[in-house]
């Protein structure tokens, strides 16, 4: 189960537990999310006033475990209610494409104005939180969970598996491309058909490719194979083609 799913998974979780006969679901769990971020709102203003405060006084220890397992519990009422992007929205918190743990922008969102020792230490929970997330951790359990799982402990879990997550992603993508090739020797009949592009001036990421144009002038081609994009494996070819025209 990836990410997407066990966020969907808690989502439903959460849904059931406040289902009344009358059916004010909506309405409640949208109420609980509200009540949820006050809450976890109030631990990071509270860790806030310790940070300051322990400037002075040294000695004072900042509840960031306390203050993260709230920021979960409103993250799972958020994720419920369907509200993220309205919460992040009204947080001026812009989500990027190249964020891949859904729980970042929302630790972000909390901990936006805080001194910048408690920021960066809370968002590193982010990677913890999405562990507990794809682990199915019901926010109620998530203290306990985290004290067995320590934040280098769990970070290094939550990292090995989404290297395994890209590398299966990245495969399933090459299996799909040799999926679509053919051996153009054997059935080049059987390649895909291809709609005519125009081509883009600047355009970059071009690949060698063997291609059979059609004869109508319509433009459209069969892709029958790619070739090696290397400059060392295409020197090479091009030495072998040399060599049998000596």
């Amino acid at each position: 189960m990836d990410f997407t799913d066990s966020v969907q998974h808690a989502r439903d979780r959460f849904d059931a537990d406040d289902i009344d006969p009358d059916g004010g679901n909506t309405e409640n769990v949208a109420q609980s999310a509200k009540s949820m971020i006050a809450e976890a709102d109030r631990a990071v203003e509270s860790c806030n006033e310790v940070l300051r405060d322990q400037l002075e006084k040294v000695g004072r220890k900042v509840p960031t475990e306390k203050t993260v397992a709230l920021i979960y519990t409103a993250y799972c009422a958020i994720s419920a209610a369907g509200s993220q992007a309205q919460f992040l929205a009204e947080r001026q918190i812009k989500v990027h494409g190249s964020t891949k743990n859904e729980c970042y922008p929302i630790f972000r969102a909390f901990t936006r104005t805080a001194h910048p020792w408690l920021r960066d230490r809370v968002c590193k929970y982010a990677q913890v939180a999405a562990l507990a997330v794809h682990q199915q951790v019901a926010s109620e359990a998530f203290p306990d969970w985290l004290k067995r799982h320590p934040i280098e402990k769990a970070c290094r879990e939550y990292r090995r598996i989404m290297r395994e997550r890209t590398k299966s992603e990245r495969n399933e993508h090459l299996q799909r491309v040799w999926q679509f090739l053919v051996d153009p020797r054997k059935e080049p009949e059987r390649a895909p058909m291809v709609p005519a592009t125009p081509i883009t001036p600047g355009h970059v990421g071009l690949k060698l490719a063997v291609v059979d144009f059609t004869h109508d002038g319509s433009g459209n081609f069969r892709v029958l194979g790619i070739m090696p994009h290397d400059a060392d494996a295409v020197m090479r070819m091009a030495l072998t083609a040399a060599n049998k025209e000596m």
